[in-house]
């Protein structure tokens, strides 16, 4: 079983890390990463075949708050993990 993960996190250093940390479990599948909600949206309306976003809260352009409403309404089959630092 392969969980299919996306990222929005504006952090590089973070979002580095946290796509390193799922490279060693095999279950996981990381696929893509934003900088912020707007540029997640875009992905996402390019590949929606994702099982969990983990969100950054406070990012610029799209914060996750406004993100996650939008995702959730356009795919509500999504999970979304929500992050702060």
């Amino acid at each position: 079983m392969n969980i299919k993960i996306v990222l929005a996190e504006d952090n590089n250093f973070l979002a580095q890390s946290i796509e390193e940390k799922l490279t060693f479990f095999d279950d996981f599948k990381f696929k893509y990463s934003a900088k912020n909600g707007a540029e997640l949206i875009g992905k996402l309306e390019a590949d929606h075949n994702v099982d969990v976003v983990l969100m950054d809260i406070q990012m610029p352009e799209m914060d996750g708050i406004k993100a996650t409403t939008l995702i959730k309404n356009r795919y509500p089959q999504l999970k979304i993990i929500m992050l702060t630092v």
